[in-house]
């Protein structure tokens, strides 16, 4: 069950449910834009360049930049049917193949382009939310036996990162949107998982007698969110090498196919979602002998670390490290797996 889990989870690492408009269509063709503005030829990154220098340049140190080519996703081609994951990775891409793109390959090849959020596509009536929610809002497959995709669950969702950033914003009232903390000041550098400084911004980590206190910061959405493969471990060591270490907490979604309601085609679906919600506190009991401490966030799933495809130098970002200050343990708390 294990291994059609992470096939299915690799399967559909970018497929789009809930995009109303051409603008991302769901990863089944390449996106059709309209006109360049004011009379430019087309949507050339570097005629973009011309005009907005800064935010080019911005948007070239991003993960939209690099969405195709970046190490993860390219390791996860290896076992995936690349088209429907670079059409969305790349949504302007004709080169659709797997590997190594060609060296003169264009920018939209290697990631999401201007033109992937501000060429015109019709009469979209945006929404809040928009463009963000055309990749970041989508639900698991649902497959025949076969493996033809016949729909996206409507309430299984695979990313729900604009549907947990609108109950957050209606639970508490702000009213910032993505941008607000994605794109600061304009910023095209796109603050999130490609920028570990982000990360490491975003947590809150301290110790409190024989446990760590950890919440977020200014996050108005689940930590992780985005990516289903995501999660965070707790880690404890006798050691600052981390050499042998002991997982005392996660924060991720575990997943299993199964029937849902309303639903006659058993799909991926998550049965367990342990992740940090907004405003939320976990305390994290610490175990009797433990020196040092860790939280680090992880790109892939366990069994894909496993696999020994993802070096833990690719697919392991440490957020938080520190010595442990003395204190009595009572009890000694159990190794979690996600």
């Amino acid at each position: 069950m294990r291994a059609t889990v992470s096939v299915l989870v690799l399967f559909t690492c970018s497929l789009l449910a809930t995009a109303p408009t051409p603008r991302f269509p769901k990863g089944t063709a390449r996106m059709d834009v309209g006109p360049a503005p004011h009379g430019l030829p087309d949507w050339n990154v570097q005629r973009c360049a011309e005009c907005h220098a800064v935010q080019v340049d911005s948007w070239r140190h991003s993960g939209h930049a690099t969405a195709r080519t970046d190490d993860v996703f390219q390791v996860a081609l290896t076992e995936d049917r690349p088209g429907w994951c670079v059409q969305c990775h790349a949504p302007l891409a004709r080169n659709l193949e797997r590997g190594p793109l060609p060296k003169d390959s264009p920018p939209e090849e290697h990631g999401v382009t201007c033109a992937g959020c501000h060429a015109p596509t019709g009469n979209e009536g945006q929404a809040p939310g928009m463009p963000c929610a055309g990749c970041h809002q989508f639900g698991f497959p649902v497959l025949t036996s076969a493996g033809q995709r016949v729909r996206l669950s409507p309430t299984q969702l695979q990313q729900d990162t604009v549907g947990e950033w609108r109950r957050w914003q209606t639970q508490s009232g702000d009213t910032r949107h993505c941008t607000s903390c994605h794109m600061p000041q304009g910023d095209h550098g796109f603050g999130g998982t490609r920028r570990t400084e982000s990360l490491k911004a975003a947590l809150r980590v301290e110790q409190v007698g024989a446990s760590l206190r950890v919440s977020t910061r200014e996050v108005g959405h689940a930590f992780p969110s985005g990516d289903v493969m995501r999660w965070v471990s707790v880690e404890v060591s006798e050691g600052p090498l981390f050499e042998t270490s002991r997982t005392v907490a996660t924060f991720g979604r575990s997943l299993e196919v199964r029937e849902w309601p309303h639903e006659p085609l058993p799909h991926l679906g998550a049965v367990e979602d342990t992740r940090l919600r907004p405003g939320e506190t976990r305390q994290v009991p610490l175990p009797k002998g433990a020196r040092y401490a860790r939280v680090v966030y992880h790109l892939v799933s366990r069994e894909q670390e496993d696999s020994g495809l993802y070096p833990p130098g690719l697919s392991q970002l440490v957020l938080w490290a520190e010595p442990l200050q003395p204190f009595p343990s009572s009890h000694t708390p159990k190794e979690r797996t996600p």
